[in-house]
């Protein structure tokens, strides 16, 4: 019984590919977590170009952690993200920068073709698609309201290859950017309330005056 156990599992269970299986489970986890960090400080912030930043960081981080769990559908999209980002630094878009930026959405399908994982790969391709639209925004509220559907794409994704980082990522992205949403929205309510009465008080006449008239 022993040697047939040698036979048939001697060479994929050998102490080298144990050990090589448990440096590569390892090395996942090391990247996964610089992953969350990452991506979980973005959705805090204010500026776009720091925002983008963060992301692209967090963005390699994950695209490792997704190639050593064999998630390849996660690692294109990785790919594409950091092209995204790349295209999306400069405050002034250029017709290089423009062209650089859309050219990622076939790129985009003809990935998730190739690497195509059932609901993993349309999860992650959903999540990339709101990334898309959202980058592309100049005005961070529409963005972050791009980037919580993106983040609901991706847990779809990270909860069927087995990534508690990619989720706990998700997750903060999500709770983040409403907070985020929360915040800028009653700060507008507020901003369009002063606009309203202004031309109010401006018309109006003080009380001397209105009783002497």
């Amino acid at each position: 019984m022993l040697t047939i156990s040698k036979r048939i599992y001697g060479s994929v269970f050998s102490p080298t590919s144990i050990s090589v299986l448990f440096k590569a489970m390892l090395a996942a986890e090391i990247f996964g977590l610089a992953g969350v960090v990452a991506g979980s400080s973005w959705g805090f912030l204010k500026d776009r170009r720091a925002i983008l930043a963060i992301q692209a960081f967090a963005t390699v981080m994950f695209g490792i952690h997704y190639g050593l769990l064999g998630a390849w559908s996660g690692a294109a999209m990785c790919v594409m993200t950091l092209v995204q980002a790349t295209a999306s630094l400069p405050e002034k878009r250029t017709r290089a920068t423009t062209i650089l930026f859309w050219s990622t959405v076939p790129m985009i399908a003809v990935l998730t073709f190739l690497t195509w994982n059932g609901i993993a790969s349309a999860g992650a391709a959903f999540g990339m698609a709101m990334a898309t639209l959202g980058r592309w925004q100049k005005d961070t509220f529409k963005l972050r309201w791009f980037f919580v559907l993106c983040s609901m794409g991706w847990a779809t994704h990270n909860a069927i290859v087995g990534s508690p980082f990619g989720l706990a990522s998700d997750t903060m992205c999500f709770v983040s950017n409403l907070w985020r949403l929360r915040g800028e929205l009653s700060l507008r309510r507020l901003r369009h309330q002063e606009r309203e009465s202004v031309p109010a008080l401006s018309g109006a006449l003080p009380a001397g005056l209105a009783a002497s008239a």
